[in-house]
């Protein structure tokens, strides 16, 4: 687990739309640090800000533009990590299913027993991604403990039968399960590193006071078209940081694959229940 920063409260607790007013807020109030910077230069310094406009306008032009590349590449890792849990949801939804029919092939109690488990688990499965909460820890032990389950009631139904092509089949399954469900846990705790959202925080603020200081001489400082252009940034952040949080913000991971599943498990367990036995 990466160590913890300073912001840290910022990405991963506070609601974004308080994130983004706050955010927004300080790189207003670094802009207007740096008009004002400018303005007591100048009183000391007349000669200050003698610089040719063509020269400001490639300052500027180098910075945001470099913030620009920044935001684009680290929009690029966190869009990448949303499709990633994405695919996995659907991945895992197949496993499941398909683990659930094979176990149909089982004799009763092993049969009843596996399909009783895989309905619970695929439960659990449900939206584990996100915050770290104490809710989601205690899903996640539960999930975690039908996985022991299931594997245990998998090595007992296939003991007798181990030298079967069905057991292989079974067991190949099982597995498949398992596995998809440690990549989507790895990928749901797996977040753009804070060292990342680290400097491009502390580089938006930094640029909105050069932009400030730069401006300071113009009338009003130009405060309307550069709060416009701040704006834009924050708001490519705060989708970042979205993305980020696959199941606490706005932009979730869709669940409709495990939620269907989970539904037609629950249809069939009547029926698997009032099934005879072979």
């Amino acid at each position: 687990m990466e160590e913890g920063g300073f912001l840290d409260p910022l990405f991963h607790s506070m609601p974004l739309w308080l994130l983004g007013v706050t955010w927004f807020g300080v790189c207003l109030l670094v802009r207007e640090a740096g008009v004002q910077l400018y303005r007591w230069r100048r009183a000391r310094n007349p000669t200050v800000g003698e610089n040719s406009i063509a020269a400001q306008a490639h300052i500027v032009a180098a910075i945001f533009g470099l913030l620009a590349f920044v935001i684009g590449l680290t929009f690029s890792i966190a869009l990448e990590r949303f499709d990633t849990r994405r695919g996995l949801v659907i991945e895992e939804a197949n496993a499941i299913s398909t683990a659930y029919l094979r176990s149909s092939l089982l004799d009763d109690p092993d049969r009843s027993l596996m399909q009783k488990t895989l309905r619970d688990y695929a439960q659990t499965r449900i939206a584990p991604e996100g915050i770290w909460n104490e809710e989601v820890e205690a899903q996640m032990k539960h999930s975690l403990a039908l996985r022991t389950q299931l594997w245990d009631q998998t090595r007992t139904a296939i003991l007798p039968v181990r030298e079967t092509d069905m057991a292989s089949y079974f067991l190949e399954t099982v597995n498949e399960v398992l596995n998809v469900g440690t990549r989507r846990q790895v990928a749901g705790r797996a977040h753009i590193p804070t060292r990342i959202m680290h400097v491009l925080f502390i580089y938006i603020a930094v640029a909105a006071g050069v932009l400030g200081y730069i401006l300071g001489d113009e009338p009003g400082g130009n405060r309307a078209a550069t709060a416009v252009l701040l704006f834009l940034f924050s708001m490519m952040i705060i989708t970042i940081v979205d993305l980020d949080r696959p199941q606490a913000g706005a932009l979730q991971v869709p669940q409709v694959a495990l939620e269907e599943l989970v539904a037609t498990l629950q249809r069939d367990a009547p029926a698997a229940a009032a099934r005879p036995p072979p």
